[in-house]
């Protein structure tokens, strides 16, 4: 019987990561990213850790079935797709990789936040049509526009920096963040009724859990602004999705960028159907910087 431990892999990874991994001397990786979920649920007995992307439920019945594990590794932020609590009773370390792509999705909220004022997808697609309507897709200024950010965290500061470098206020609800972090990243603190109430833009930076699932539905949306833009680049279910698309539909949100889903994929996609809303399948750690520096980490 082989003294290395054996390693599940079932999300894509860098190469450098595989390269770290297959270095150590202890360990035999099985890289299979796009196994069936029913295969992963047959051969996980026989590994003492599994490495996970988005796509890879941990839960109950994966974990009973995984009599060996002894490490869980999210090779990202977040760890939704994590029971935490039952692999902690089963005395299953998780680990994730905080901080990593901070830079990357924050690069990529300011993209949707432009690519929306800007009109840029609707005028790339009629470039590519040969049309010319300079007009049509006239657009909005950043430049001392408010914008609400929910999280200032290590994502929604960094945001924060971008925001102010084109003169945009910038207000940012997080309870769990002193008040001397907001002012040393000229951050507005203030409450979520205020933000509401206030922002030009609202993009969330917030971890998904009981506390923000559903944190913005049809009531905080009511409330807003007539032509509010609302950006997601953190997880899909902070924000109602069904609720947004009746906003949408109403004129009451004027645009709207979306990276993270409720359901990843999403299948038949209403907000594809619509001109005000940009989208990506998820791709806020998607650069080749971050995927190193998680690749590092893991």
């Amino acid at each position: 019987m082989s003294s290395k431990y054996k390693v599940l892999i079932t999300g894509a990874l860098h190469p450098l990561a595989l390269e770290l991994l297959e270095a150590e001397q202890d360990i035999l990786i099985d890289y299979s990213p796009d196994l069936p979920r029913s295969q992963i649920l047959e051969k996980i007995p026989d590994y003492d850790g599994i490495i996970t992307r988005s796509e890879t439920p941990v839960d109950h019945e994966l974990i009973d079935r995984a009599t060996r594990l002894r490490v869980i590794a999210r090779a990202a932020v977040g760890i939704a797709n994590i029971d935490v609590d039952y692999a902690t009773q089963k005395g299953i370390l998780v680990l994730h990789s905080p901080g990593k792509n901070t830079n990357s999705a924050a690069e990529l909220t300011l993209a949707l936040l432009l690519a929306t004022f800007r009109n840029l997808v609707p005028a790339h697609q009629r470039m590519k049509e040969g049309g010319w309507d300079r007009h049509q897709f006239s657009g909005t200024e950043l430049m001392n526009k408010t914008i609400g950010l929910i999280g200032l965290g290590n994502v929604g500061h960094r945001v924060a920096k971008f925001c102010r470098a084109f003169d945009m206020r910038v207000l940012a609800y997080d309870p769990y963040i002193a008040d001397e972090v907001f002012e040393r990243h000229g951050v507005l603190k203030s409450s979520l009724k205020e933000i509401l109430e206030e922002v030009d833009i609202l993009s969330v930076h917030t971890p998904k859990n009981k506390e923000t699932i559903g944190m913005i539905g049809a009531s905080e949306l009511k409330s807003m602004k007539d032509g509010v833009v609302i950006i997601n680049a953190a997880r899909g279910g902070i924000v109602n999705e069904n609720d947004l698309l009746s906003a949408l539909k109403a004129g009451k949100v004027g645009g709207v960028g979306i990276d993270t889903w409720e359901k990843e994929p999403p299948v038949n996609n209403p907000f594809a159907e619509l001109p005000n809303v940009v989208m990506t399948p998820h791709i806020g750690a998607s650069t080749t910087e971050a995927q190193l520096r998680i690749a590092e980490s893991v």
